[in-house]
């Protein structure tokens, strides 16, 4: 278990430093600078982040000593992470589809799909297997 709390946990810290660079990179572009980051620049995607990886970050240490808080934890930013990498993909594929069927051409930009959030929401997959071993925690 150790091992998953330790990757959710990096995981989650990788969410933090992306959320905090993308509110950081929508401030510059308020005040017209431009910073070189493969963020989409969207204050409300970065708060999103670092409120994922927030959670996953709170109750590592339970997680660790096999306890339920930490893996309800740990449930609700897979949850969060899922629903917000899973729509950034799907609107990705929507798009890519679109433009198979109105035949236009399509190129994949990052910025404009959030890369970030698909990359870490594919990242934490494995920690889903954490929840195979509930019946293991205490109280």
């Amino acid at each position: 278990m150790k091992g998953y709390a330790l990757w959710s946990a990096l995981i989650g810290i990788a969410y933090v430093i992306l959320g905090l660079a993308e509110v950081a990179s929508w401030i510059a572009g308020v005040f017209g600078k431009e910073l070189q980051m493969p963020v989409t620049r969207d204050i409300i995607a970065g708060f999103v982040l670092i409120t994922i990886g927030s959670i996953l970050l709170y109750r590592t240490g339970d997680l660790m000593k096999m306890k339920y808080e930490g893996l309800s934890f740990l449930f609700v930013g897979l949850m969060l992470s899922a629903i917000i990498g899973g729509m950034y993909l799907l609107i990705a594929l929507a798009d890519a589809l679109d433009a198979v069927i109105v035949g236009e051409e399509w190129a994949f930009d990052p910025s404009a799909y959030n890369l970030p959030a698909i990359i870490l929401f594919i990242l934490l997959l494995p920690c889903w297997l954490a929840l195979r071993r509930k019946n293991e925690f205490s109280e």
